[in-house]
């Protein structure tokens, strides 16, 4: 019997890596052989989560140079620069390309899939796929697919000021694609974590995505840490503060969080990456249980509220848990994640410019309240999360254009 196999392509971060892990898991139990391709080994985390697969990787692949960086104080300390961030986005969306279809190129040839699923922000996908006539299922690891046409932030003008290249990329190789945001559109299957309650089709135009809910996944997603859930306080309301897995070096916010609350009875849990390791961690009062990293899907359903930078994995996570959400944007798609979450009326923004302690108070406090109506709304919202099968009901979709060979569409 000839072997199912699919070729699963993501972006060797967490925020995009999670989202994906689910529908991994869904398909191998459902008997396909799977491969995996990322710039980065990411097998450490996919065993964990269960995934014994072969991982295509090889980092001298991508065209940059070694003073490129992803993440920590460096990352932050250079955001603030406009021109910075957007030679940034177009080193990893467009200049890494060629390098990355050649390494793709060479994985498929090697393992020969039947399919690719991937994030669609991986634009290599796309091109390799129509070379080799291979099916490929866009898994958005963001909510780019169902953001409004009239919705604009820095993200939307640099793409737009890189459109031509963009647009040239792919002409070169003889394809002409429609974007949402920075997602290249499949015309094969498109799947996105969110639902209509969310963000409603004739709000947003979308007519290609199937809305799936959740991104929980299976069981363990591999990024799981040890956590002293026996210092959690049953008596008390608890907020989850984290700044994601690459922009985190924010002692200034987190700070002005803990002293808004110092006095109050709330504990505090911050996740601080490598802030742990210094003198700052000694700075934070006693309501206050730090980590350097925290098994988000496993804390959240006991948190009453979440303050994040605004990735899309904590948003989706915390809406799929019906959590309000204060919300601290810095950079990139974060600023539409805000639309999202009070469009919806399901949290609020705090200005991360100016980190003061006696406004976050103020407008943090209500939403600890039962009647708060963020709270009531992103209840509704959970609610509306949970009634999708979430990754599975992802992997069915794939798995139904795998046996068909025919684009899927939504119907509505």
């Amino acid at each position: 019997m000839q072997n199912k196999r699919i070729l699963v392509a993501t972006i060797p971060e967490k925020g995009h890596i999670n989202p994906m892990i689910g529908i991994a898991q869904h398909l191998q139990a459902d008997g396909f052989e799977l491969v995996f391709f990322s710039q980065q080994d990411i097998s450490g985390q996919l065993q964990k989560a269960g995934l014994s697969v072969p991982v295509y990787s090889d980092p001298g692949a991508v065209n940059i140079n070694e003073s490129f960086v992803t993440r920590g104080k460096e990352f932050v300390e250079r955001l603030a620069d406009k021109a910075w961030l957007r030679h940034w986005i177009k080193t990893l969306l467009i200049d890494a390309v060629p390098a990355q279809v050649a390494l793709l190129s060479a994985a498929v040839e090697h393992c020969r899939p039947d399919l690719i699923v991937a994030d669609p922000m991986l634009y290599a996908v796309p091109i390799v796929a129509a070379r080799c006539g291979i099916p490929w299922v866009g898994v958005s690891s963001s909510l780019n697919p169902i953001t409004p046409h009239d919705w604009h932030c820095e993200l939307t003008d640099t793409l737009d000021a890189f459109s031509e290249e963009r647009s040239r990329l792919f002409a070169d190789n003889g394809l002409k694609p429609h974007f949402k945001v920075s997602d290249a559109i499949s015309s094969w299957l498109n799947l996105v974590f969110s639902t209509e309650a969310y963000m409603p089709r004739a709000v947003c135009g979308n007519d290609f995505s199937f809305y799936i809910g959740h991104s929980f996944p299976l069981h363990t997603r591999g990024d799981e840490s040890d956590f002293p859930f026996d210092k959690l306080r049953a008596d008390k309301k608890k907020i989850y503060m984290s700044m994601g897995s690459q922009i985190y070096y924010h002692p200034q916010l987190f700070s002005a969080v803990a002293e808004a609350f110092a006095k109050e009875d709330v504990q505090l849990i911050f996740s601080i990456n490598e802030l742990y390791h210094t003198s700052f961690r000694q700075t934070l009062p006693p309501n206050v249980l730090a980590v350097p990293y925290a098994p988000q899907l496993r804390l959240l359903p006991l948190m009453d509220l979440v303050i994040t930078h605004g990735g899309a994995n904590s948003v989706m996570e915390s809406m799929g848990n019906g959590i309000p959400i204060a919300m601290l944007p810095i950079c990139n798609d974060q600023f539409l994640q805000a639309r999202f979450i009070t469009r919806a009326g399901t949290g609020i923004l705090l200005d991360p410019q100016k980190p003061d302690p006696v406004e976050y108070k103020a407008k943090l406090l209500p939403l600890l309240s039962s009647d708060a109506p963020e709270r009531k709304a992103a209840a509704l919202i959970g609610q509306s999360f949970r009634q999708h099968g979430g990754a599975k009901e992802g992997a069915v979709l794939i798995e139904k254009l795998y046996t068909s060979g025919q684009p899927l569409k939504p119907i509505f």
